[in-house]
């Protein structure tokens, strides 16, 4: 069989074969004196050439002039596809391949294929996805499709993208988009929320109301001998008897180890929940008459230990605010060094003034910080503020008490919202967090 590079002519597969060998007679190569013969020729086996096809933009070679030129107006957003032509080379007399293109396009001849390896290819499931078909095989038919190029095959897959519109498409990719972008939004929402926290309700629960069993383990504590002791704090060594407590009860004056004891449980209150209360330092009793002796005057030598790292486990600066019980013989009120707004405070339930204790307190806290962290703090530009916005007493023996709400208000950040009405609830509350050990 000879092959051109443009055309290939053949005669029938049998008449080929005679012609370039017998089983019954040997042929001399020509050109040479030696005798060479040809190998014996075995049985012909089925024979299929796959070459390149034409193809057209949208593959319609096969379809004549007219049809395709009238379903190339309509608009296939696809790739040009690319077929195979597969021709039985046993059951065709001639054959002729025209290639349009260049030598690069290659002939290939598949041999030993049998017959009962035959795959159908068939064009009805047609996907025109992401611009290319889905090829679906199926084994239930014999024979077939060789022709993808025919046009019953071509107008299947042109009816089923043609469902597909422009207008189809554009929405479907803002679907998928829409969706991408909430789901960013869910992730992103999600995301922040864990670092995000919770705004803690706390004004309500200053007045949280007591419960019956409360209450009765009060009245039995006022009720008990007098020499019994309650409770007993280890850490700041106070322990607390029946007689003791009993200033809890109405129209009595609050006695030393009683507040000494609540402030003390204010700051462990802090320590369980620091997110919840500010930073403080709470004072007992007993510091101001040591800084400022009657005899003496002002003498930071005298408390100069209170406050040692050692003791406290920080500095003073590193607090929000300082509170500072004052008794004045009969009378309790409160001073407050307020570092986070610089300012000195003075709290008094009879609106009453004492510029000498704000003054000691300023000239202290410039020592304190000066010793301890080795910085200069001029507090002479400190505002002093007597407070007058405040719930004020109105009777003879709550004045402990109301300086017990102002700090207890004020380390949770909140207003003096409190009034003289409040101080029988208060006076029972306190009592029952002395026998529980615990500020809440």
């Amino acid at each position: 069989m000879c092959l051109a590079s443009a055309v290939v002519t053949t005669h029938t597969y049998s008449a080929a074969l005679t012609s370039c060998s017998n089983s019954s007679s040997k042929a001399m190569a020509p050109g040479n004196h030696h005798r060479y013969y040809y190998p014996e020729v075995k049985s012909p086996l089925p024979r299929q050439l796959h070459a390149p096809s034409p193809v057209r933009k949208f593959g319609l070679s096969a379809l004549p002039k007219q049809s395709r030129s009238s379903l190339e107006r309509k608009t296939l957003d696809l790739p040009p596809l690319a077929y195979t032509q597969v021709i039985d080379v046993d059951e065709v007399d001639y054959v002729e391949v025209i290639s349009s293109s260049s030598s690069d396009d290659e002939v290939e001849i598949v041999e030993n294929l049998e017959s009962s390896e035959k795959e159908e290819s068939s064009l009805d499931d047609a996907n025109p996805k992401n611009g290319s078909f889905t090829m679906a095989v199926d084994d239930s038919q014999a024979d077939p499709v060789t022709d993808v190029c025919s046009f019953e095959a071509y107008r299947k897959t042109l009816k089923s993208a043609e469902n597909r519109t422009s207008k189809l498409k554009a929405r479907g990719f803002g679907d998928v988009l829409r969706e991408r972008c909430r789901g960013l939004l869910r992730s992103l929402r999600s995301f922040f929320r864990q670092d995000q926290e919770e705004p803690l309700d706390v004004r309500g629960e200053p007045f949280r109301s007591l419960s019956e069993e409360d209450v009765t383990a009060v009245k039995q504590a006022f009720s008990a001998n007098v020499q019994n002791i309650l409770v007993t704090h280890e850490s700041s060594n106070i322990d607390i008897s029946v007689e003791k407590l009993r200033c809890l009860k109405p129209g009595q004056w609050l006695n030393d180890e009683v507040i000494n004891l609540y402030l003390v449980l204010l700051k462990e209150r802090e320590a369980r929940e620091p997110k919840k209360f500010i930073k403080c330092h709470f004072f007992n009793t007993f510091f101001f008459t040591k800084l400022v002796h009657s005899g003496t005057g002002y003498n930071y030598g005298a408390v100069r230990r209170w406050t040692s790292m050692k003791k406290l486990g920080y500095h003073l600066i590193d607090c929000d605010k300082i509170f500072i019980p004052i008794h004045m013989n009969i009378h309790w009120t409160l001073a407050v060094i307020n570092i986070k707004e610089r300012k000195l405070q003075y709290l008094d339930s009879f609106k009453g003034r004492e510029p000498r204790i704000l003054d000691a307190l300023a000239r202290y806290f410039a020592d304190e910080v000066k010793d301890k962290n080795k910085v200069d703090v001029d507090v002479s530009q400190w505002r002093q503020e007597f407070v007058q916005d405040l719930p004020e007493q109105r009777n003879g023996f709550d004045c402990g008490m109301f300086m017990l709400k102002y700090m207890d208000f004020y380390s949770r950040g909140l207003d003096l919202c409190f009034t003289q009405e409040h101080m029988p609830y208060f006076r029972v509350r306190t009592a029952k967090e002395i026998l529980q050990l615990r500020a809440e």
